[in-house]
C-alpha cells in the first residue's frame, strides 16, 4: 500500500499558511480566488495522531485580514496503484465569515488527524532544539550563504551531498524510484546552469521556526523562501525552500 495525503484549499482573497506537525506545507498569498492540491506525507515522518495548524493572515502589504477573505482546507487520502485512487476525507475546516465592522489582523486553527503510512523516518525530529540555542538566526544565515556559495561555485556535487538527507526522506516519504529521485536533483541543477543565478538573502529575511523548535527557514515578508534565483534573459524565478535544523551534538545548520 502507498498511502498519499493531500491538502486541497479553496481561498479567497488573504494570505495563509498550512503546517502538518508545525512544518510548513503551503504558503500562499492570493488577492483573488484560487484553488489547488498539494502533498503532505513529507510532513507526516510516522504513522499515528498527526497535528494541523491553519493560519490566515492579512494580503501582503496590509494589517488585517480582508472582510472578503475566505479559506477552506481539507485533506484527502488516495492510494497510489496503478492509479490515483480516492480513498477518503479525512478532515476539513472552512473559517467563519468576518464581518465589515471586525478588524482581525490573523485567525489560526489548530486540530489533529490521524495518518497511516508504511514508512518511517526522523528528518526535523532528532535535532536539537533551537529555543536553547544561542545565535539561531545568524547561524542559518551563515546555512544560507554557504549553500550559495556551492551553488555559485558550481560544486554540484557537492549541493547534492547538502541536500541528501532531504532527498532521502521525499524520496522515502513520496515513493520515488531512485531514478526519478535521482531526476529531482539533475533538473533542479540543470536550471543552475541554465542561467538561473542565486540572489542575495534580503536584508528583511525573517527567521521561521518549524517542528516543535527542531528546525529553521528564513522567510521573506511574503511568506516566499529568502532562497531564490532568478534567471534575467526569461525573467524567471526559482524558489529553494528548504528546511534546515541542528542535527543532535552539532553546532551548525544542515539542510534536512
Amino acid at each position: 500500500m502507498k498511502p498519499y495525503y493531500v491538502i486541497k484549499f479553496n481561498a479567497v482573497a488573504c494570505m495563509f499558511e498550512v503546517r502538518i506537525n508545525d512544518i510548513s506545507v503551503l504558503t500562499i498569498n492570493i488577492e483573488g480566488q484560487a484553488s489547488s492540491i498539494v502533498p503532505i506525507n513529507f510532513a507526516i515522518p510516522k504513522s499515528g495522531e498527526q497535528t494541523i495548524s491553519v493560519h490566515l493572515l492579512p494580503i501582503t502589504g496590509t494589517t488585517n485580514l480582508n472582510p472578503e477573505a475566505e479559506l477552506k482546507v481539507e485533506i484527502s487520502l488516495y492510494e497510489i496503484s496503478h492509479k490515483f485512487d480516492f480513498k477518503e476525507k479525512v478532515w476539513e475546516y472552512s473559517f467563519p465569515s468576518i464581518k465589515k465592522e471586525q478588524i482581525i489582523p490573523v485567525l489560526t486553527y489548530t486540530s489533529v488527524f490521524q495518518a497511516a503510512v508504511p514508512y518511517s523516518f526522523d528528518g526535523w525530529t532528532t535535532g536539537e532544539n533551537l529555543k536553547e540555542m544561542e545565535n539561531v538566526k545568524s547561524k542559518l544565515i551563515d546555512a544560507y550563504n554557504r549553500l550559495t556559495q556551492i551553488i555559485n561555485n558550481g560544486e554540484y556535487e557537492l549541493f547534492k551531498q547538502k541536500i541528501a538527507t532531504r532527498e532521502n526522506s521525499m524520496r522515502t516519504s513520496m515513493y520515488l524510484s531512485n531514478e526519478k529521485s535521482e531526476k529531482r536533483i539533475s533538473d533542479l541543477i540543470n536550471d543552475f546552469q541554465s542561467g538561473f543565478k542565486v540572489q542575495p538573502i534580503p536584508s528583511d529575511a525573517i527567521y521561521m521556526s518549524y517542528g516543535f523548535d527542531k528546525a529553521a527557514a528564513l522567510k521573506k515578508t511574503n511568506g516566499e523562501s529568502a532562497l531564490y534565483l532568478i534567471n534575467y534573459e526569461t525573467r524567471e524565478e526559482l524558489m529553494l525552500d528548504l528546511l534546515f535544523y541542528i542535527p543532535k551534538g552539532k553546532t551548525e545548520f544542515e539542510v534536512i
